[in-house]
């Protein structure tokens, strides 16, 4: 997974049914690989949380480095560190460290959002993929077609067990919409804007910042 441009999805989240917050997404050029960063305000459930999700990967997609820090009710952060070449997984959580032996390729939960529309599944089939701590399957469902707030746009559907989860894809690999069952009820991510940032034509004289133009798709008010 190497991208060229900058991209970014920002999402309105719903527990019940009801507006529980924003997250954004983003994909960023780095190196070889990229850099995937999650920021949410999560309002719903309770306690109401800020929530920074960070993901380092390489050319093929697979994590280096992956940092999760949760404020509300305290702060938690977690930070793994994926070194293929040293055969060693290693997970902070606070004060304590635990190595895992780098048998697989692992994925973490930003690395696993781009990966799944790159499986190439078929409708009905499943993959196994590797997470730290254990495993997560990937089920392609029949293509839907999802009313977003810019009108009706046809989907991919995939569903992650355990967990029971839902992503639902543009074709081109857009992550347009997640849904976990959470207690009683669903928590929703649903696409509202999309923007891509990319470097102008032409070219910068020196010591300027570099010029760049964005392209954003707004969702409607409804």
């Amino acid at each position: 997974m190497v991208e060229q441009h900058e991209r970014s999805w920002t999402y309105q989240l719903k527990y019940a049914g009801q507006p529980a917050g924003v997250e954004r997404l983003t994909l960023k050029p780095s190196g070889r690989g990229a850099r995937i960063l999650l920021e949410a305000q999560v309002d719903f459930p309770l306690p109401k949380t800020r929530q920074r999700w960070e993901s380092d990967t390489d050319g093929a997609g697979f994590p280096r480095r992956y940092v999760e820090r949760v404020e509300g009710g305290g702060t938690r952060v977690t930070e793994i560190e994926f070194s293929r070449d040293e055969g060693v997984v290693v997970v902070s959580q606070g004060k304590e460290d635990l190595a895992l032996p780098y048998i697989q390729d692992f994925h973490d939960p930003l690395s696993l959002i781009f990966a799944i529309p790159q499986l190439g599944l078929e409708a009905g089939a499943m993959r196994q993929l590797a997470m730290v701590g254990g495993r997560v399957y990937v089920e392609r469902l029949p293509d839907q077609v999802l009313a977003l707030s810019w009108g009706e746009e046809a989907v991919q559907v995939f569903r992650l067990r355990p967990g029971l989860s839902l992503v639902y894809y543009a074709p081109s690999g857009e992550p347009l919409k997640f849904t976990q069952k959470v207690g009683e009820h669903v928590f929703e991510a649903e696409i509202s804007q999309v923007e891509m940032t990319e470097n102008a034509p032409e070219p910068r004289p020196k010591n300027h910042a570099r010029k760049r133009r964005r392209r954003k798709r707004h969702a409607t008010s409804t």
